[in-house]
């Protein structure tokens, strides 16, 4: 007997539902692709605290071992946002920035703070800089915030401000939420101070890994406490001492989306009475231990094409793309735009 292809069914239009409109969706949290296009070339436009690392309605954490220097380190970053001054040869948006210190008191603070403006050259503190340590609560700090309209808020430490943060994920899950939510509201960005887990009695961390080395989400396992402080974070940086001689702290991390970060090697600027009063970017051309790489660099123009570093390098395709993104990483290239050459990047930029 033979086979015959079923009828296709037919849909009566008027007993189908008719599909809701792109905003009532939106309402949901469900986007259209038109939309979603739309959303992300919004999301794209919007300004960058720190260019290319800390986007505005952000949640960051820093994570490194107590005593290396983190402090005077975010005070910097937080002097230059507030005056609108490059970090470490990364561009800011300038913004109000409260910086809610637990760990130094206020003297320690104010000294942090001059170290820091003399460092930067600034005759004065800028008015957008904001100080506090008596911010105790998360209803304190949701008054604060709405009061003071911050762009960023740096909290250090952590464990000062809530310790029970760190115990477990959930409560580390419902803590990021409610940040998220004053991100979300406000439009305010969060930097997080934290530490790493302590040395047992032998001298061994539980988790051993090498921040210059290794990827850098799996050096940050070692921070205190729940993993999702690090994993539900939107940038996650990692802080500790490196192995080249020439600097005093290396900076390797993640931003969700865009990838890895760093490394960025420091070194630590002292004024005439031997006082440490900041930190400078390392030129990064120094750390390529690539003899091969480092002829190809000096070798490159001031501004160039992907084309032309292929030539350059003499390599192919996959090869030349890790070179560049080498470079990026260390901070002495970068590239502005999709479909825009390749820019060296100036030693003296890099301060």
């Amino acid at each position: 007997m033979p086979v015959t292809l079923a009828e296709p069914l037919s849909v009566n239009p008027t007993t189908t539902t008719a599909s809701p409109v792109p905003a009532s969706l939106q309402q949901l949290g469900i986007y259209t692709s038109a939309a979603l296009d739309t959303l992300c070339a919004q999301e794209g436009q919007k300004p960058f605290v720190v260019e290319g690392l800390i986007s505005i309605g952000s949640i960051g954490i820093v994570v490194g071992d107590s005593g290396l220097g983190k402090s005077p380190l975010i005070y910097q970053l937080g002097l230059c946002v507030a005056a609108g001054m490059p970090w470490l040869g990364m561009q800011t948006c300038r913004g109000k920035v409260l910086y809610l210190d637990y760990e130094n008191g206020a003297s320690g603070s104010k000294s942090l703070r001059d170290s820091c403006m003399e460092h930067l050259q600034l005759q004065e503190c800028p008015e957008d800089f904001l100080y506090s340590q008596d911010v105790l609560t998360f209803s304190d700090l949701t008054r604060a915030i709405e009061k003071v309209k911050p762009m960023l808020v740096i909290i250090d430490t952590l464990r000062s401000f809530d310790p029970s943060a760190e115990a477990d994920n959930p409560k580390a899950g419902i803590f990021l939420k409610s940040l998220r939510k004053l991100c979300h509201q406000c439009g305010v960005s969060f930097l997080l101070i934290h530490h790493i887990k302590k040395q047992d009695k032998k001298g061994f961390l539980d988790a051993c890994a090498n921040l210059e080395t290794d990827p850098p989400l799996q050096w940050l396992n070692m921070a205190c406490g729940a993993r999702g402080l690090v994993n539900q974070s939107d940038v996650r940086l990692g802080v500790d001492k490196p192995s080249n001689v020439n600097a005093c702290l290396v900076i390797r991390g993640h931003v969700r989306i865009a990838g890895e970060v760093g490394p960025f090697y420091l070194e630590r600027i002292f004024n005439d009475d031997e006082q440490a009063i900041g930190y400078r970017r390392l030129e990064g051309v120094e750390f390529l231990n690539n003899k091969d790489q480092q002829d190809a660099f000096d070798k490159l123009p001031l501004v160039f094409t992907f084309k032309e570093a292929k030539a350059t390098y003499g390599r192919k395709d996959q090869a030349t793309v890790g070179f560049l993104q080498k470079c990026e990483r260390l901070g002495i290239l970068r590239k502005p735009g999709k479909g825009r050459p390749y820019e060296k990047v100036s030693h003296a930029a890099a301060e």
